[in-house]
Formats: structure tokens, sequence, C-alpha cells
């Protein structure tokens, strides 16, 4: 594609269009993804207490605030799922279906996580013809390629490892799963010597292998939806999943949320051209496994940044922890944030040129209601207060036009003609909606 803009970021939409005109993304009728994911909240400790604690929480105490969507949630298991036993793992599906709630699970299709003491392990749906050892990835010399993240490269294109998509997609599938997040993609894009000789580029293989996974899951075969999530996903090819993680693991100080905004200031025009919908990981609110308490600012800030992401939204605590508990209840039950999210639209950065660095304004202009636009502003200094001056002409408003501002967070409302001067508190951020004044 050649193309010539006065607004770069025009330009980059017009390309993520052009794109969805070749290939177009991958189909989703059903609305935004709301709920939570297990990763944030326990990562290697994940058990059966937490995963069934957590949707009774959110379906006692905050669903019925208006924190769903289409009346549901979303109840994802993230890594080490597998601690679970076979009868927990029946009982927590149970519960989550009792709740009305949706479960989602996780798999690395094209990595093996094992030592060399394990390429002996039979494959899973092989009957013992292949074990792992077979089907891993090598290169023309016939070495094994080296670990990525801890992580060898799986062949998409062996027969052993289509039988093993085989196995664990039927075993999805019966036990009722609607959700899939498929993680450390870019294994099966390696280059190497592919069992398939018809294959020769990574691209080529990740392309055979994806394919072949998301046609297990596709509504046609399986008779229901099945949301398909990439996390370490090459950008191309694109079609094979409903959204894509934009950003390594983000979890909930500023500066994580820094780091999600610098991937959006870069990645927002992917949205609802190339995928259905930006994934801005779990919305850590207050306290990641790994990591100290946030402050409140801290914790708004990061639901405030995957609102406005397109989006899906997944929250990534433990709710037993009482502060954990006090701001989803507090938070999540503004419907007036809920339904920006609902939108699944994302928010498009004001500036760009930074560098490396995150936009701190980004806009969305309301796809259905005429003459509103919303203003994220954020302040990603942990320490200082700030003021802000941004320009409505700059965010594609008219410079001269008055508009009623209303502040989504705390319900307050002002008047603003020009500009808007915004007030943060050190790691604050706020979402306005400004509507024209006739």
């Amino acid at each position: 594609m050649v193309g010539d803009y006065d607004d770069y970021r025009t330009g980059l939409e017009a390309y993520g269009e052009e794109n969805a005109k070749i290939a177009p993304a991958l189909s989703w009728e059903g609305g935004v993804p709301i709920g939570w994911n297990s990763w944030s909240a326990a990562m290697s400790t994940l058990d059966y207490d937490l995963y069934v604690a957590t949707s009774d929480f959110l379906k006692r105490e905050v669903q019925p605030q208006g924190f769903h969507n289409e009346d549901t949630l979303y109840m994802n298991f993230d890594a080490f799922w597998d601690r679970l036993t076979p009868a927990e793992m029946e009982n927590a599906l149970k519960r989550v279906s009792e709740n009305g709630h949706k479960p989602g699970t996780y798999w690395t299709p094209f990595a093996f996580w094992g030592s060399p003491a394990g390429f002996g392990n039979p494959v899973e749906g092989t009957d013992g013809k292949y074990t792992y050892g077979d089907i891993l990835l090598r290169d023309q010399d016939g070495e094994i390629l080296p670990d990525v993240d801890g992580g060898l490269a799986i062949d998409p294109t062996h027969p052993g490892n289509l039988a093993r998509i085989d196995w664990f997609m039927d075993k999805f599938i019966s036990e009722g799963f609607e959700y899939i997040k498929l993680d450390f993609m870019a294994h099966g894009a390696l280059e190497g010597k592919h069992y398939d000789p018809n294959i020769t580029t990574g691209i080529a293989a990740y392309n055979y292998g994806l394919s072949y996974l998301t046609d297990k899951l596709s509504p046609e075969r399986i008779g229901r939806p099945f949301f398909i999530n990439l996390s370490i996903a090459p950008l191309f090819p694109y079609s094979y999943a409903h959204s894509r993680r934009i950003s390594c693991d983000v979890f909930g100080t500023i500066k994580d949320t820094e780091y999600l905004l610098n991937s959006l200031t870069h990645g927002w025009w992917m949205n609802d051209t190339l995928y259905r919908f930006n994934d801005p990981d779990h919305a850590v609110i207050y306290k990641s496994f790994n990591q100290d308490s946030t402050t409140r600012q801290e914790g708004r800030s990061r639901l405030t940044a995957s609102v406005i992401s397109g989006t899906v939204l997944l929250l990534g605590d433990d709710f037993r922890h009482e502060e954990a508990a006090w701001r989803a209840k507090n938070w999540l039950g503004n419907e007036a944030i809920t339904e920006i999210a609902r939108l699944g639209r994302t928010f498009v950065p004001v500036e760009g040129k930074l560098g490396k660095q995150a936009a701190d304004t980004f806009v969305l202009t309301h796809p259905r209601e005429a003459g509103t636009t919303y203003i994220a502003v954020f302040n990603f200094d942990g320490a200082e207060f700030v003021q802000k001056t941004v320009s409505l002409e700059r965010c594609g408003l008219e410079a001269h036009a008055s508009y009623t501002v209303l502040d989504v967070w705390e319900g307050t409302a002002s008047q603003s003609e020009g500009t808007l001067v915004v007030e943060l508190a050190p790691a604050e951020s706020k979402i306005l909606k400004l509507i024209r004044n006739q």
C-alpha cells in the first residue's frame, strides 16, 4: 500500500481497512468480552477455590451493578489450570455455569515447556505414535531450535502436533469452554525445517497450524461461538482470532498503565480492522500476585486504560482481598464507564511523534451519539500533581464551539470552549464526555 495523508492516524486506519478488504478479520457477532482472567491474581498458585470464589463474588456483588455484557461474564483460566484435579475442574465449570458465566481456558499450541527429560513423553492424541521430541521444530542440520522465553518451538505442520490440536480442542469443546487464550504464538512462526516439505517459511507454517486450529473451533463445526484470543503473536497473519494482545504482560502500577498505553499509542488502528478487538491484558485494579498493592488512583487508571483500548475487558485481581473487593464494588458499578467499554471502539492518540513514550491524551468520537466526544487524560507521574491543557481543536473538535464537559468517573459537569484544563493527582486519569452545546 502507498498512501499520502495529512494525518498519519488517518493513514494507519486506512491501512488497516485496506488489509481487512483483502483478508477480513475473523467474524465475531457477540459483544465485547467482559470478565476475569486468573494470571495476575494467582499465577502458578491457581486453584479451585480462587476460581469459584471469583465467579461467586462477581455474580453476587458486581454483576448486579451493571458490570457485564449481554448479562454474562467470562471466567477465564490462564496458565496452570492443570493444577486442578479432573474432579475440581468439573465442579468449577459447573459452578460457573450455575452463575450464568462463560468459562475460558488457556493453551500454547506451538510451545513445549518441558525439559529434555520430557522429550520421550507421548503426544496427546497420537496413541503413542509420536513423542514430544518428534514434534519439536529443528534447523536444517536436524538440531532442536534454542528455547525462546523458556519454551521450545513445536513444528505447526507436524502430524503429531495436528493430532495434539485435535485432542486439546475436543477436550475444551466437550468441557464447555467458550473462550481460549492462545499464548506464545510467535514460537509457531520461527524458521526451521518443517515436516511438510511444501512449507518453507516460518510464517507459512504459522498460517498452516493456526488455520487448522481455528477451523476446529469454528461455530459451523461446533455449533456455538468460541472466542479466540492471541498473545505474544505476530501481527500478521491476523484472520484466525477475534482479538490480539497489544502488549506483553500488564499489571497494576502506573508504569504498567503507561507501558500499555505505549502499545495503544502505536497500535490503536488494529481494533476493528485486523482484529475485532484489541486486548489490553487483564486490568489489575488492586494488586497483582507478583507486585505490591497499588494506590487507588493507580488502580483506577489501569482500569481506565483498558476501557479505552477497544477492548477485551478482563479483570485480574483476587477479590478475596478486602481492598480489591472494595474497588470492584465501587468502580465497576459505574454504568457510564462500562458503557464505553461495551462500545468496542478504541480511543485514538491525540499526539504522535513520541518516540518510545506513550501518549497521555486519547480521543473517541461517539459512534452513535452525534456531537458527543470522549477524551481520556492520564498523569503517568506517580508522585506529582499535574495540570494539563488539552486543545479541543487537536482533538478534532470545533475550536470555538462550547461544550458541556462531564467527568465520567466523578459525575461532575463543567463548561469548556477552545481548551480543557485538566488537573490530575499523582497517577490519576480522567475520562471526560464532551457534548456540543447548541
